[in-house]
């Protein structure tokens, strides 16, 4: 990283506009099964084009935070620590998901039932669900929850202290209903933070996002074969 962060106080308002704006742009949704075959393809045209204003944002803010920003290249160390946290998120998911089937009898987290009960709607949500849980989402939620917030509202508040905020606010924003579903993705977020507070490169947690959520919609593709 270049210089320090400035405007902390402006960049916390920017992180709670951003969540916001992730929920509002899921809002076409809801309109992708029903209504004429127009009508459906106009309202995917809109949810797409949400999430491009909403991550153009994002990424403008982040820049903001980062006036001086140098892309620089994921390197080997990069990649094995990447692989090294994934696993991590794995083995512990694992852990909690059978903590939470075993004691709170939830087969699945509420976050992912809902996904589950919208993309069930018609083979267009599905497909644009699809589209925005990898290309999209994790541009959003990595410039908001890793990016902004970790290095525009906390600068210099030391190592573990930006990836605790940052674990705990993305959990907040998932839909939990049980202390194991709760912890599932603040460890999943902590993970995340950790590997950017390591790295320094927000595209080192992007595609960490994006293949988490790729290996989890095409879970839900080969359940609703």
């Amino acid at each position: 990283m270049q210089t320090t962060p400035r405007n902390g106080t402006v960049n916390w308002l920017w992180v709670i506009l951003l969540v916001v704006i992730a929920n509002l742009v899921q809002l076409p949704v809801a309109f992708l099964s029903r209504g004429s075959r127009g009508a459906r393809i106009g309202w995917a045209v809109v949810y797409v084009l949400g999430f491009v204003v909403a991550v153009a944002i994002a990424a403008w803010r982040y820049r903001k935070v980062w006036p001086h920003y140098q892309y620089r290249r994921l390197r080997g160390a990069d990649w094995r620590l990447m692989i090294g946290a994934y696993v991590f998120i794995i083995v512990v998911e694992e852990v909690l998901n059978l903590l939470n089937f075993y004691v709170f009898h939830q087969t699945t987290t509420a976050n992912n039932q809902a996904i589950l009960d919208l993309v069930q709607r018609s083979p267009l949500t599905l497909v644009m669900m699809s589209l925005t849980a990898i290309c999209a989402s994790p541009f959003l939620e990595e410039l908001t929850f890793r990016g902004l917030l970790m290095d525009g509202c906390l600068p210099e508040m030391g190592f573990w202290l930006p990836i605790v905020v940052s674990a705990v606010a993305f959990s907040l924003v998932h839909m939990s209903t049980t202390p194991a579903s709760w912890l599932l993705y603040a460890m999943m977020g902590g993970s995340f933070a950790y590997v950017y507070r390591r790295t320094g490169k927000i595209q080192a947690t992007i595609i960490m996002h994006a293949f988490n959520n790729l290996l989890a919609m095409g879970t839900l593709w080969l359940l609703l074969k």
